[in-house]
């Protein structure tokens, strides 16, 4: 069952990652221009995106980064989407950060 759920063509099983950008205005403006859905729950058939570590840490963002947790970080979870949409949308939102 489970080689009948991979994502052709490079397999896998999911299509959650996490980005660390260099700045808080890098992660800023890379997630304000993400046309995606935004949202803490990862686990849809559409894509989310979420600024983890501030929704997930946001009173402990000193604690979070001890462990290597730093706020920049924004996180994906990769939906059904069709994968040519969804470069291009990553590709203007990363157009849109002035660090990149």
């Amino acid at each position: 069952m489970y080689d009948q759920q991979k994502r052709q063509p490079f397999g896998g099983y999911g299509g959650l990652f996490s980005l660390v950008f260099y700045s808080e205005k890098d992660a800023a403006q890379f997630f304000d221009a993400l046309q995606v859905s935004k949202g803490p729950s990862l686990g849809t058939n559409f894509t989310l995106a979420c600024p983890y570590t501030i929704l997930a840490h946001f009173n402990e963002l000193e604690w979070a980064s001890e462990y290597g947790v730093k706020k920049e970080l924004v996180r994906v979870s990769i939906g059904l989407e069709d994968v040519n949409v969804l470069l291009n949308i990553f590709r203007n939102a990363l157009d849109n950060v002035e660090g990149v």
